[in-house]
């Protein structure tokens, strides 16, 4: 085994054994005759720190996280090379290339971008692999630590109940959203690659549409928790469509950080009409004053008469006055109420 690193023409050769300790005197020893003296280092922290101290403004770029996200096969990887301009990530046609997630910064306009392509999220039941659920799990904690999520479906394929899921995953975890509808380029040109021979499937075939209105109408109805995200068609493989990624990733990013102020927020108040809210008699309640907490995402606070949950009616009818007033494209908006003391 040496000797084929010998080979490589790799010089230095350390055999150790981490569970006994055999060997690491040595490995340490070797670090440490390639470091540098000890007082360099101090002075080399001393002035970065104040370096550090003496750049620091408010002016600094703040790099935005991407998640992209979706089942198996429907191009993330792709989609990830082309938004780069790199050939990074592994492109497969075998669903499950990727296991771990990889990730790309991008500069653009002053602005940072990081790209994570994440693994292909399967049901709990398909992963029979110990490394298949752990990617699973890591691309839904890369998923949590992003700030926006690209869910990425095929479009010859159409929503299913497994995008649907991963798509909730990104709502409920309060990660603004852009749907990429991938592949159009085979539904328009009418070259439709066969999903399935199974019955339901080729059912599905025959309902899909090849305009492009309609089949976002199928998709916001099927996907009904996103209304607040937009929808790009795109073709990963030829490009066609991926230059309008990067505006909207911006104009989300934008929306996701945006704070309203009391005041305004409150002669917003005002103005709504909450008699038009279809909400039971017992769940109404009397709505004194609001105010933004938190960005990323936008949350709101009521102060209310009493302390009661507010119906899920009540806070869709709300929330769906906030957007249009305020905006908010892309992002979900969580509303949290208190009794004022």
């Amino acid at each position: 085994m040496i000797d084929d690193f010998h080979r490589l023409g790799v010089r230095s050769q350390f055999p150790v054994s981490a569970e006994h300790g055999r060997g690491i005197d040595d490995l340490l020893d070797a670090i440490l005759a390639v470091l540098p003296p000890q007082e360099h280092l101090i002075a080399e922290d001393v002035r970065t720190v104040n370096e550090s101290a003496e750049d620091a403004t408010p002016s600094l770029a703040t790099e935005t996280k991407i998640a992209i996200i979706g089942h198996p096969n429907v191009g993330k990887s792709t989609l990830l090379n082309r938004l780069t301009g790199s050939g990074r990530a592994i492109v497969s046609p075998v669903p499950g290339t990727t296991r771990d997630a990889v990730d790309e910064l991008v500069e653009r306009d002053g602005q940072k971008f990081r790209f994570i392509d994440t693994a292909g999220m399967r049901r709990k039941g398909k992963t029979r692999l110990m490394a298949e659920k752990l990617s699973v799990v890591m691309a839904r904690k890369h998923l949590e630590a992003a700030d926006i999520a690209l869910i990425v479906i095929d479009a010859t394929e159409g929503v299913s109940a497994l995008d649907a899921s991963i798509a909730g995953y990104a709502h409920e975890s309060g990660r603004s959203v852009i749907i990429i509808v991938n592949k159009w380029d085979l539904v328009s040109t009418g070259a439709k690659a066969a999903v399935s021979q199974s019955k339901a499937a080729r059912i599905q075939e025959s309902r899909r549409t090849t305009d492009r209105n309609l089949y976002e109408q199928q998709l916001r109805h099927s996907l009904k928790f996103l209304a607040y995200a937009p929808v790009l068609f795109i073709s990963a493989a030829t490009g066609k469509g991926v230059e309008k990624i990067f505006p909207m990733v911006e104009q989300v990013a934008s929306e996701r950080r945006k704070r309203i102020p009391t005041a305004e927020m409150n002669r917003f108040l005002k103005q709504v009409d909450f008699d038009r809210a279809s909400v039971p008699v017992a769940k109404r309640v009397k709505i004194y004053y609001m105010t933004q907490a938190a960005t990323s995402p936008p949350t709101f606070i009521l102060f209310t008469d009493r302390p009661v949950q507010l119906h899920f009616s009540y806070e869709r009818f709300l929330e769906n006055q906030i957007r249009q007033a305020f905006g908010f494209l892309g992002t979900p908006i969580w509303i949290k109420n208190r009794a004022r003391d």
